[in-house]
């Protein structure tokens, strides 16, 4: 089987350049034209399911990309963006401010050191990890919508990238808008056979 991820395109959150997890931003005119290049992309590929985060910008991406199917989409909120407590619709500059050394501490140590009264990466792997599971278990090639870091804990719960890589520059796990990504599940094991094509 295949999963095939998407990103949600530019969203009002990404376009202020603030921190948004929850926060429920709808797309841009460019995040509807991304998601229109997704789907162009995506016409090469079949599946015959689709699961979208439930944030509007997910679902709006997933729309478009399944549109003309026959494909129903499914939404499933365990696919949210990590929930950033405080952080929500903060920008970088209020967050040194307001948290000084504490956010730049977070923002290093991604996996380890949760937004302030936000989720930690512990709890959101889990919730990602038991849709992920559901999905598989279906054994059906499907379409995934959702958000940078949902879909980057994909990737870590199949061993495909560790988590200390997932939010360092250093690699390159980023999740572009307008991209599709696929990942092939056979025999028990998962291969990443194409990356933000």
């Amino acid at each position: 089987m295949y999963l095939y991820l998407v990103r949600h395109g530019q969203s009002v959150g990404n376009e202020r350049g603030v921190f948004f997890g929850w926060s429920d931003h709808p797309l841009t005119g460019l995040g509807r034209e991304q998601a229109r290049q997704a789907a162009e992309k995506l016409r090469e590929v079949s599946f015959t399911r689709c699961v979208s985060s439930d944030l509007s910008r997910a679902w709006d991406t997933a729309l478009i990309c399944a549109e003309g199917r026959g494909v129903a989409v499914e939404s499933d909120p365990r696919l949210r963006e990590q929930d950033m407590g405080e952080m929500e619709d903060v920008s970088f500059e209020q967050g040194r401010a307001r948290w000084g050394d504490d956010f730049d501490r977070m923002l290093g140590d991604w996996a380890n050191v949760p937004p302030p009264g936000g989720e930690s990466v512990a709890h959101m792997k889990e919730r990602v990890g038991a849709a992920l599971d559901g999905i598989v278990e279906r054994g059906e090639d499907t379409l995934i919508v959702a958000h940078n870091g949902s879909l980057s804990l994909i990737l870590s719960h199949f061993g495909l990238a560790r988590e200390n890589e997932l939010m360092n520059h250093e690699y390159d796990w980023f999740f572009r808008h307008g991209t599709y990504s696929a990942v092939e599940i056979a025999e028990g094991r998962a291969r990443l056979a194409v990356f933000n094509r």
